[in-house]
């Protein structure tokens, strides 16, 4: 069975979008102490995945960047080579409307995932051939995938700064023990 596996940024009071008044996508604003190191663990944490399961916002987010960025002036080779895992992968996004277009741009479309079985829908994903199925950002997702007890590992990137204003990835979980951590480059069990 594949993977599903969780990659975020964080704060280090746990803050994971940016303030709830504006772009909640934007958290490069918080992010950019630490933001090479995190960019180029967020490039290893794509190693070994071909499926990404995302929420309607931040596929609407991700839509408009990741199919064009070869295009933009001066974009660094660890963008373009994210770009290129990140276009290339199937794409799943849950959605509440199941007849939406998903366009990819030049590359394939994503799918939507709707209806009541959305743990259903996952465990279909996770069961079929395939590498690692990973999801970022949508924190309401994550909790939803990790109170399904879904999410078999947490990769949570946590930069050096303190943030007063945006949603906080753990405040609703209900889930019991946790099956793996994955922080920096080193991975530990929970306990």
């Amino acid at each position: 069975m594949r993977k599903l596996v969780v990659s975020i940024h964080s704060t280090a009071n746990n803050i994971v979008t940016g303030p709830p008044d504006g772009d909640e996508t934007d958290f490069p604003r918080w992010a950019q102490p630490g933001i090479d190191q995190s960019t180029n663990q967020f490039l290893t944490s794509l190693d070994g995945v071909d499926t990404m399961v995302l929420g309607r916002g931040t596929y609407e987010d991700l839509v408009r960047k990741w199919p064009n960025v070869q295009e933009w002036p001066d974009v660094p080779d660890v963008a373009v080579r994210i770009a290129e895992k990140i276009n290339t992968a199937h794409k799943f996004v849950v959605t509440s409307r199941s007849t939406d277009q998903l366009d990819w741009g030049a590359y394939e479309p994503a799918t939507p995932i709707a209806g009541p079985d959305l743990e259903r829908q996952i465990h279909q994903l996770k069961a079929a051939e395939g590498g690692d199925i990973i999801t970022f950002g949508s924190p309401v997702l994550v909790q939803a995938l990790t109170n399904a007890a879904l999410v078999d590992e947490y990769r949570i990137i946590v930069h050096p700064v303190i943030m007063h204003e945006g949603r906080r990835l753990f405040e609703i979980w209900t889930v019991g023990p946790i099956s793996r951590w994955s922080r920096s480059s080193r991975s530990r069990p929970a306990r």
